[in-house]
């Protein structure tokens, strides 16, 4: 009985950590994880909008990877962001009605140094942590 049990479990195993159908990197992968429909030279466009949300720097929605869109709309047009399109801070910039010129800490929750990526952030709430 303990051979045909460990036989059992080790022909489990194996099942379960087999994949069904082979994967190699040229295919599109089902869910989350997907091909940009852009070449590299293209540009990230700030901000933009992709399902009626406005964006001001790369994001996660609908992602595994940090991605951007290369139009104002999203119309499908879109690549992985790199460490150059990540939002920069608009500086100088409105804060409460009073107008900075570097990163601030009033008004954060954690004490931590911020600034907006547009140049009001009373009107936009766009931010990022300087």
């Amino acid at each position: 009985m303990a051979p045909r049990l460990g036989i059992f479990l080790l022909w489990a195993g194996v099942s379960v950590f087999l994949p069904l159908d082979p994967v190699n990197g040229d295919q599109h992968l089902p869910g989350r994880f997907l091909t940009p429909a852009i070449t590299s030279d293209d540009k990230c466009v700030f901000p933009f909008i992709y399902k009626g949300n406005l964006y001001f720097d790369c994001t996660l929605h609908d992602s595994t990877y940090y991605w951007c869109s290369v139009t104002t709309y999203y119309m499908k047009r879109w690549r992985y962001c790199r460490s150059t399109d990540y939002a920069r801070c608009a500086l100088p910039f409105i804060f409460r009605g009073k107008e900075y010129d570097s990163c601030i800490k009033e008004g954060s929750v954690f004490s931590k140094y911020w600034c907006p990526v547009t140049p009001n952030y009373d009107q936009d709430r766009a931010w990022r942590y300087c």
